[in-house]
């Protein structure tokens, strides 16, 4: 497990698990209040990571004026995804090269937006880098409510 320590009483983070709560709810590990985490190199770059997947997903939900579609994903073998986007109306293309977590990040946050569809597997994931971090800061329970299977149907 990845994990970082701060000076003083700082909690050992699970960094996957950090970059999933970094992407889907940013302003839970603010800078100001979790200084000693961000002091880390290591933390630092998943906070980058996660800024950049949620700039994805920004695009993709069409947050700001124009809307971004999907034009092919390929999972190379070192199981990176390789996510090809375009904007029509500016004529911008990106090719992203995402690692397997932000990938389903990625997913879930736009199922979760509405936009999109998440595989249980990726769901699964994501849920249990969340269930980490949960338990590494000692997190109330029940705090995380999962995503129903129902619900994963309704919206096909």
């Amino acid at each position: 497990m990845s994990g970082v320590s701060g000076g003083g009483p700082s909690p050992r983070v699970d960094l996957d698990a950090l970059l999933c709560a970094l992407t889907l709810v940013p302003t839970a590990f603010a800078r100001n209040r979790f200084f000693n985490l961000f002091e880390n190199a290591a933390a630092l770059k998943v906070r980058r990571r996660a800024s950049r997947v949620r700039g994805i997903i920004r695009q993709l939900c069409g947050t700001g004026r124009v809307k971004a579609e999907i034009l092919g994903e390929q999972v190379l073998d070192d199981g990176q995804v390789l996510l090809r986007y375009r904007v029509e109306e500016i004529g911008f293309s990106r090719t992203a090269a995402l690692s397997r977590l932000e990938a389903a990040t990625l997913r879930f946050a736009l199922f979760r937006a509405g936009v999109g569809n998440v595989e249980a597997a990726d769901r699964e994931l994501v849920e249990s880098a969340l269930e980490r971090l949960s338990k590494n800061l000692a997190l109330p329970e029940g705090l995380l409510v999962p995503v129903q299977d129902s619900a994963l149907d309704s919206r096909d």
